[in-house]
């Protein structure tokens, strides 16, 4: 029962986290990856090596859900990119406002 405890009690925790900094850690950390998936495709030339197409695809998925919690959270999109970016015909069902 006390390890149950410890487990609902420390998921309560990371959930206030994301709550709290999960939209602009998220953004953050997404653009980064975006932007260093990206370059190390132009600088490589190819895609022999797919590690930087899903460190851009991973990122790109950060970036969406950074600007879905903030959405969530304020009840508006938090730049044009990241609205027009939800309007796509498939996220458009998943869209918090």
């Amino acid at each position: 029962m006390n390890g149950l405890t410890m487990l609902l009690a420390g998921g309560a925790v990371v959930s206030i986290a994301v709550w709290l900094f999960g939209d602009k850690l998220a953004r953050l950390v997404g653009i980064v990856l975006v932007l260093d998936g990206v370059g190390g495709i132009a600088v490589h030339g190819n895609f022999e090596n797919p590690r930087f197409a899903w460190e851009a695809g991973i990122g790109l998925a950060l970036w969406m859900v950074g600007h879905w919690l903030f959405a969530a959270k304020f009840g508006m999109w938090r730049s044009r990119m990241g609205r027009v970016a939800w309007r796509a015909p498939v996220l458009r069902v998943l869209r918090p406002i």
